[in-house]
């Protein structure tokens, strides 16, 4: 009964995952093209983007372990014939683990940048590439591999 619950809740973290990074992009390319002053206010964007990707990748762990998709998959392997079981088996948690370790990187590396500049290019590349990993990964409801709804309710 748990999963169902869950779940709706990892479709709705998505939400807040994509806007989150829409925001630390939108504060990375204005300051890199911008060349303005890196403030408190990019650093907390860069900080909760990265933060509540973790958690929403925490979810999509947990989520992986108990989802009778993933299960199915790694018991019959090859004669599980729908796209779907190998989308959410091995393509969806690889990319994601892949972009969220890529924002985390270009996260820490920013941190460590000592020049503005230089801070939000390094947070505009990594999100960037982060971003183009998520948005290949999510099962959106055009999706050939596994349609998925825009939303999930109870």
């Amino acid at each position: 009964m748990v999963y169902p619950i869950v779940l709706v809740i990892h479709n709705a973290l998505r939400w807040l995952v994509l806007s989150s990074l829409l925001a630390a992009l939108v504060s990375g390319y204005s300051g890199w093209l911008g060349s303005r002053s890196y403030q408190r206010a990019d650093q907390t964007i860069r900080v909760v983007a990265t933060s509540i990707a973790h958690t929403q990748l925490l979810i999509g762990f947990y989520l992986y372990a108990i989802s009778p998709i993933v299960s199915y998959y790694w018991r019959f392997g090859a004669s599980a014939e729908a796209p779907e079981f190998r989308f959410f088996s091995l393509i969806h948690i690889g990319l994601m683990f892949t972009s969220v370790i890529i924002m985390t990187v270009g996260s820490s590396k920013a941190k460590r940048q000592s020049d503005a500049r230089q801070k939000f290019k390094t947070t505009a590349v990594y999100f960037t590439i982060g971003l183009i990993l998520i948005l290949i990964a999510i099962p959106w409801p055009f999706s050939p591999l596994a349609a998925r709804p825009w939303t999930r309710g109870f």
